[in-house]
């Protein structure tokens, strides 16, 4: 659904030398996209809190009804490599869906770090609460991240591939519909400064696919839109 430094709150793309402060929350503002273009300008806050030397509890919101709940316990192989691994439960007014993905990070230096993994998502149907079918998608993620002087920049690319809804799925308002298989390849980079205990962020995230459509009684709906989305934000630590 939506994911996501430490600074967008997102455990895929974190460091293991982000895990600094027992607590940290964020609030950010999606100001370009195509959902912004047609007037959504979706908001988003959240909590990162440690509940342990190793375990962190991540709770998340926004203003269009995703509602997220994970946990994610790192596993220090060594002074430079920690596999972490994360599990998710969110809830949308027209869905759910449950994601578990493992992540090796790899602190090359104090300032840089390089990052790998795996992960599963299973969600229902975007389009309506639909008990009868799923999509399954399988995720391969890599990233790196640099910090200087307070600053910082975070890349992640993250690939999935989706079976699509199987079969078809009846609807009282579309009558009925079904999405085939898809890929899609997302680019997200996010910069940062830290101020004291202050974190003003911007994000910019490329979402890219060219496969799978939605088929509504039979006629196309046409491909999954390519996307550019730019997000504003801020972290507080404490």
């Amino acid at each position: 659904m939506k994911k996501r430094t430490l600074i967008a709150l997102s455990l895929s793309l974190a460091s293991s030398a982000a895990f600094a402060s027992s607590t940290q929350v964020y609030v950010e503002q999606n100001v370009a996209s195509n959902a912004a273009d047609n007037g959504v300008y979706t908001t988003e806050a959240g909590a990162l809190i440690d509940t342990s030397d190793n375990g962190q509890v991540y709770i998340g919101f926004d203003d269009q009804g995703w509602l997220a709940a994970g946990y994610g316990h790192d596993f220090q192989i060594n002074d430079s490599l920690t596999f972490n691994l994360y599990g998710e439960l969110g809830k949308w007014e027209t869905g759910e869906e449950i994601l578990v993905e493992g992540i090796l990070d790899y602190q090359l230096t104090e300032s840089l770090y390089v990052l790998g993994g795996l992960g599963y998502k299973q969600s229902g149907q975007i389009l309506e609460n639909l008990s009868d079918t799923s999509i399954n998608t399988n995720k391969f993620l890599v990233g790196a991240g640099y910090s200087h002087d307070g600053w910082s920049i975070d890349y992640q690319y993250t690939h999935e591939n989706s079976d699509g809804s199987n079969g078809y799925i009846h609807s009282s308002i579309s009558g009925a519909f079904t999405q085939g298989e898809y890929r899609t390849n997302e680019h997200e980079f996010v910069l940062s400064k830290t101020i004291n205990d202050w974190t003003p962020y911007v994000k910019y995230t490329y979402f890219n696919t060219n496969e799978g459509e939605l088929l509504i009684n039979g006629s196309s709906m046409g491909p999954i839109d390519n996307d550019n989305v730019v997000t504003l934000g801020l972290s507080y630590d404490f």
